[in-house]
């Protein structure tokens, strides 16, 4: 029945006329995607678990919550990039390219058996080679091409684009989160809302003109606990899909935020969520109720077209309830969609 209502959604997407990409020539399956999760929009929710980063990235958790609530969540998140938070680091020390051969493999796995993937970068630090959230460094130095921590940046990019053209052979397409919670100043790119800006939309321009990427779903996501969002937003041409990455119990606590940037009229997502507390906790059940979160959406940010619940302790198995979030009705999970 899920799958039938969802193919009604998407004839009346059709007929009202979806959004389209903002890449030129977007490829069919992304343009596919796409023109779906608008249909979801104040009717259905797509589940969603991010997967972990390099080397312990893989597809566990998505079978830790089926074994749980025999259902798949739709989307799966990744990263090309590794972080060492939780694992020892691995070689080079510093400057480490993005892993994306690994990463790429998950995807090809989980598109293959109809599921959806979101990328993020938590890219190296480029003055120094250190981990993403090193504040070392002049952001307006990555607008220079004179600049040593350019030409660092531009060598990264060029390694991501070889990755997502990797995909792009395939006909997978991306939900793309780069430089995400530029709003919260804990990495090296939380800084000038408007250099950020500019980053952004060289990013846009560099893949989608330079690069040829035709497979990639913008998504613009900052941190939701910060005001005055949209002074870094880069502008409707250069976004798809607009975001917040959320780490309360309730998300009444930042509809605020919800209200902000829903008005730009773009379709919304949860890009990240983890309730309160120490993501680290040791193995175990959490105490947050995931059953009560679909209800939560509903109330409080009800054009929520998927939310991605984020890493370790804050999964959606590690906590209370997971098979009656997977299975309320709002909910859609992996074999509930197509497109």
């Amino acid at each position: 029945m899920k799958r039938l209502a969802l193919t009604l959604l998407l004839l009346g997407a059709t007929i009202a006329g979806a959004q389209t990409l903002l890449t030129p020539n977007a490829s069919a399956p992304a343009q596919r995607l796409y023109t779906a999760l608008n249909a979801l929009s104040g009717k259905h929710c797509l589940s969603g678990q991010f997967m972990g980063w390099y080397p312990a990235c893989s597809l566990d958790a998505a079978n830790q919550i089926h074994q749980q609530t025999s259902n798949w969540v739709a989307i799966a998140g990744f990263d090309y990039y590794e972080t060492f938070l939780n694992v020892p680091p691995t070689k080079p020390d510093t400057f480490k390219p993005p892993r994306w051969r690994y990463i790429n493999e998950l995807i090809r796995a989980h598109h293959h058996v109809g599921g959806i993937s979101t990328l993020s970068l938590h890219m190296t630090n480029p003055w120094n080679g250190k981990l993403a959230w090193d504040k070392t460094g002049r952001l307006q130095d990555l607008l220079d091409p004179t600049t040593p921590a350019y030409a660092n940046y531009k060598q990264q990019l060029d390694q991501v684009a070889d990755g997502l053209a990797d995909l792009q052979q395939d006909n997978i397409p991306i939900l793309f989160r780069p430089l995400h919670e530029m709003t919260n100043p804990f990495w090296w790119g939380g800084q000038n809302p408007d250099t950020l800006k500019q980053l952004w939309t060289n990013l846009v321009h560099y893949y989608t003109h330079d690069k040829k990427l035709t497979n990639l779903i913008w998504i613009w996501s900052p941190e939701a606990h910060y005001p005055n969002l949209l002074r870094y937003y880069p502008g409707d041409n250069y976004v798809d899909i607009i975001g917040l990455d959320i780490y309360r119990n309730h998300l009444s606590t930042v509809k605020a935020a919800y209200d902000e940037i829903t008005a730009t009229g773009k379709p919304f997502a949860i890009t990240e969520f983890g309730p309160e507390g120490d993501s680290f906790a040791s193995q175990g059940t959490r105490n947050y109720d995931y059953g009560a979160l679909p209800a939560q959406i509903q109330a409080n940010m009800p054009r929520t077209i998927f939310i991605l619940a984020w890493r370790d302790a804050w999964s959606i198995y590690r906590n209370k309830n997971a098979a009656q979030f997977m299975t309320h009705p709002y909910i859609h999970n992996r074999d509930d969609f197509t497109y």
